[in-house]
């Protein structure tokens, strides 16, 4: 794969929360999907696959790490080619900081299909990345109050 992305996004909710929702592989439109959004699970642990469809597309994504000590999660591209990208692998790890929150930091690289430049992905990814940490840290900030009642 030729082209990478790299982004650090703060966020509110404790480590440990946070990558609870995460490590939950098959349990990511728990956070991260829409009332139409479907998702079917495929074996368990490193090698595990999650079929999604989202948006009217469909992609599937292979978990190939899931590390609690670090709290990394890395995964790859299956099939499908979301916003563009015929190959893709990621990897998200869950940081505390010194003030009590978080900060997620996302890799990404990827190839692009042929009628889609580098760079409008480039633009993209950090966004999307951006969104999807929004809306976990919601995710968990609002399990936090649940478990608090």
């Amino acid at each position: 794969m030729q082209y990478r992305v790299d982004i650090t996004v703060p966020a509110a909710a404790t480590s440990q929360l946070l990558w609870d929702a995460l490590a939950d592989f098959g349990g990511f439109l728990n956070w991260a999907g829409g009332a139409e959004d479907e998702i079917r699970s495929e074996g368990e642990g490193i090698g595990m696959i999650r079929h999604l469809k989202m948006g009217g597309g469909e992609l599937a994504e292979r978990m190939t790490e899931c590390d609690s000590s670090s709290m990394t999660l890395g995964y790859d591209l299956v099939y499908g080619e979301p916003i563009g990208m015929k190959e893709y692998r990621a990897s998200i790890r869950v940081q505390a900081v010194a003030s009590g929150g978080s900060e997620l930091v996302w890799f990404g690289e990827f190839d692009p299909v042929a009628d889609t430049t580098p760079e409008s992905i480039q633009k993209l990814l950090p966004t999307l990345y951006e969104g999807m940490t929004q809306a976990l840290d919601q995710y968990c900030l609002a399990k936090s109050v649940e478990a608090t009642r």
